[in-house]
């Protein structure tokens, strides 16, 4: 469904964007064929988000720097799917499960990619989606090694949302939970998001020791038995690993970190 004043902004920012220099709320409301006080009120709040810029002098728009910023966070994510999608591939013939890699987007999980075995059934998340974080292997890997901030933000949220009988709803258990990802740099969702689907994903590195991402299978429970998911995680760290190194990380930064 549309929204309306989203669109209306929108339009305004590729108004913006087609002219080198600074535009006035008259001439863009004249371009968009809108009210001058609408215009004027979008410009207002575009700016409160460094989406764009008033020269206070003559009181004409640009573009603002904080469209940069969120143009350069895209292309580190574009940057990671191009690199990651080897790895990918590899990890989902290795295991015959189906493959997925993971950003963080706000309190999300976002999924950038994914490559399908090709054989069985499969657990399909369209390229897109988002997922929560603290109930999904790829969002726990993502939350646990987030901002300390951010992560107790969530566990201090009450009630902590279920979405099955094994989501770990409890903030003390979960906080613990979390403890272990990192030590292990591994996580598991035993069917806490979805019944009848497990996963197992671990942290992808940045060069500076971050975790730019997540990477990780999926697959139907009775195929990932416990013997199983045992045989698998060294896997997928493993990949995981693969791929931070092709980002820059290594081992050294590690211990640094």
């Amino acid at each position: 469904m549309e929204i309306r004043s989203v669109t209306k902004a929108v339009r305004l920012l590729e108004a913006l964007a087609k002219e080198l220099g600074p535009q006035g709320v008259s001439e863009l409301a004249r371009q968009l064929k809108m009210d001058k006080s609408s215009v004027s009120r979008m410009l207002r709040t575009l700016e409160q988000g460094r989406l764009v810029a008033c020269d206070e002098t003559t009181g004409k728009y640009t573009l603002g720097l904080g469209l940069v910023h969120l143009g350069q966070r895209a292309l580190r994510r574009l940057d990671l799917r191009t690199v990651a999608r080897d790895t990918l591939v590899a990890l989902a013939k290795q295991t015959n499960e189906c493959a997925h890699l993971a950003v963080r987007a706000g309190d999300r999980a976002l999924y950038v990619d994914q490559e399908l075995p090709g054989h069985g059934a499969n657990v399909d998340v369209p390229v897109g989606a988002v997922a929560p974080l603290h109930c999904t292997a790829l969002g726990k890997v993502l939350l646990a090694f987030g901002p300390e901030q951010d992560r107790e933000s969530l566990l201090n949220k009450e009630p902590i949302e279920s979405f099955t009988r094994r989501t770990l709803a409890d903030s003390a258990a979960l906080r613990n939970h979390l403890a272990m990802v990192r030590a292990r740099q591994v996580a598991f969702d035993d069917e806490e998001f979805s019944v009848g689907v497990r996963c197992i994903a671990a942290p992808v590195f940045r060069h500076d020791g971050s975790v730019i991402g997540a990477i990780g299978i999926s697959g139907p429970s009775p195929r990932l038995s416990d013997d199983r998911m045992q045989q698998l995680e060294q896997i997928v760290r493993d990949q995981a690993l693969v791929l931070s190194r092709k980002l820059g990380w290594t081992e050294t930064v590690l211990a640094a970190s």
